[in-house]
């Protein structure tokens, strides 16, 4: 009696259900629901490119060695001015003196340019070059705003850096660093001037003696390769046009 009356109860239980319907071989099972999410890695995702020039890319930067040289580049943003400027440029120097050797940082070698700075430097470390060239780059910003009687930021974007690690390397820089103002300029200068706005004219490294009209020097280098190591890849003429940094 008890085994026919659950079969009975179970009969009545499962009379009301619609049939099971088996699944064809090859037809997809549940469908999935894709929802917008945000973040993560997508096609398009991300800070939209500014026009005009194009920022320094956010990327992890290249480990710093105290016996490399490093390459720094800092750009100001459009509307502040002219950096030759002699009010402006005064105010350059007077922060470059100031912050030209901290943190484990050395500034050896700049040059002042219409829109950027070119630093040489040595640095012990990455935390080291980035605290200088942050302390650095308040330093001036501070210093400009000052002169125009202005606020607000300066710098059009963070400083660029590369690795010289080697003598080639390395004197390619200095090149481009010390004689970029040909570079941009192009102008019949004479075939010995050398930029006054620079350390140009307390650098050793000149093929041929160049006509100097100042001389601005900053820190020591501490390491080979600037303190005569690339001399190795050839002593520079003051009349180089240098190319793009490689």
């Amino acid at each position: 009696m008890g085994g026919t009356g659950n079969t009975t109860r179970r009969r009545m239980r499962t009379g009301n259900r619609r049939p099971r319907r088996r699944r064809a071989p090859g037809q997809p099972g549940q469908l999935a629901l894709n929802f917008r999410s945000h973040g993560g890695v997508r096609q398009g995702a991300g800070r939209r490119p500014a026009a005009g020039r194009r920022n320094v890319v956010h990327r992890t930067r290249e480990r710093v060695r105290d016996y490399h040289a490093q390459h720094v580049t800092l750009r100001i943003r459009r509307g502040i001015g002219w950096l030759r400027n002699p009010r402006l440029a005064a105010a350059i120097l007077r922060s470059l003196r100031a912050g030209a050797e901290r943190f484990g940082t050395r500034i050896v070698h700049f040059s002042v340019q219409f829109d950027h700075v070119h630093l040489v430097a040595e640095a012990d470390d990455n935390l080291a070059l980035t605290r200088a060239i942050k302390g650095l780059s308040v330093r001036i910003a501070r210093a400009l705003n000052r002169v125009l009687e202005r606020k607000g930021t300066v710098f059009a974007d963070r400083y660029h850096a590369r690795c010289l690690a080697s003598p080639r390397a390395a004197r390619h820089a200095l090149a481009y660093v010390l004689c970029n103002y040909r570079h941009h300029i192009r102008d019949r200068l004479h075939p010995r001037w050398v930029d006054p706005l620079s350390t140009a004219g307390s650098f050793d490294g000149w093929a041929t003696p160049p006509r100097i009209k100042t001389t601005y020097s900053l820190a020591e280098p501490r390491h080979w390769l600037l303190q005569g190591g690339w001399k190795r890849a050839g002593l520079i003429e003051p009349r180089t046009i240098p190319g793009p940094p490689t």
